[in-house]
């Protein structure tokens, strides 16, 4: 612990007397930057249960897995600032040798890392899994008589495309945000991937008009009148909140587990 300064004016004669004041140490704004984003994590956390639809339109699985994601990103706060609580203490007993002070707080700190980097790890791979699932449960769907017909529908619209696929991006853009047949068709990954194969798209064109797409299914699906698809797809967008959430979290582990 730092001590507060001490200033005096006067030259300590009668005339001018000694005069003593303490100045205030300046606040310590690392430390307040690095509190800020504990609570930024929790205010995207926070975000994220606002905007996602949790409710029994979402599977329970669903509901089970975005809440493990959560809870396993919020409690990596916990694990490192009791980390550095405890590491802190073993660094400023006085009773055990320096050496002794230093290896005891270096263990405290890198299981810390290790748990916390864990939790991430696991929150990760639970993020990817909600977002695919969620996707796919939003998304419309075509029965199978409906299908032999949407198809012919489908190559009709992108017949002015062949060629030519740089402008199949806004006409499938367009068609993403219908929950027909055809839509059902746009919306789903396999089969648009084949048509844009089919089309000569190359890689980098396929894989942009897939995530444009997807975007556009997931946008649509929340504004729909199907509550599950609506949930399925207002938590599949929510999921950004989390995602940041995870962002801010490593940032204060990272810091507070600073050796």
């Amino acid at each position: 612990m730092s001590e507060t300064p001490v200033e005096y004016s006067g030259t300590g004669t009668e005339a001018d007397p000694l005069t003593f004041s303490t100045r205030q140490s300046a606040p310590d704004q690392v430390g307040a930057v690095i509190a800020g984003l504990a609570s930024t994590t929790k205010e995207y956390a926070a975000g994220f249960r606002a905007n996602a639809d949790l409710s029994g339109n979402l599977p329970a699985d669903i509901r089970g897995i975005v809440s493990d994601a959560s809870g396993a990103i919020t409690g990596t706060l916990s694990t490192a600032y009791n980390a550095r609580v405890k590491a802190d203490s073993f660094r400023n007993d006085r009773s055990l040798y320096p050496e002794g002070r230093k290896l005891l707080a270096g263990e405290v700190v890198n299981a810390a890392i290790d748990e916390v980097t864990e939790s991430f790890e696991h929150a990760d791979a639970q993020i990817e899994v909600a977002s695919a699932l969620t996707f796919e449960a939003a998304r419309p769907r075509i029965s199978p008589d409906d299908a032999m017909p949407a198809r012919a529908d489908l190559a009709m619209m992108l017949g002015r495309h062949d060629g030519n696929p740089a402008g199949l991006g806004d006409t499938l853009k367009r068609l993403a945000q219908r929950s027909d047949g055809v839509g059902a068709l746009v919306a789903d990954p396999s089969y648009l991937g084949d048509v844009l194969d089919a089309r000569g798209a190359d890689a980098a064109l396929r894989e942009a008009i897939l995530t444009i797409v997807g975007a556009e299914v997931v946008k649509a699906a929340a504004k729909s009148g199907d509550p599950k698809r609506a949930a399925a797809a207002r938590t599949n967008l929510a999921l950004a909140e989390l995602r940041k959430a995870r962002i801010a979290a490593s940032s204060f582990t990272r810091h507070t587990l600073q050796r």
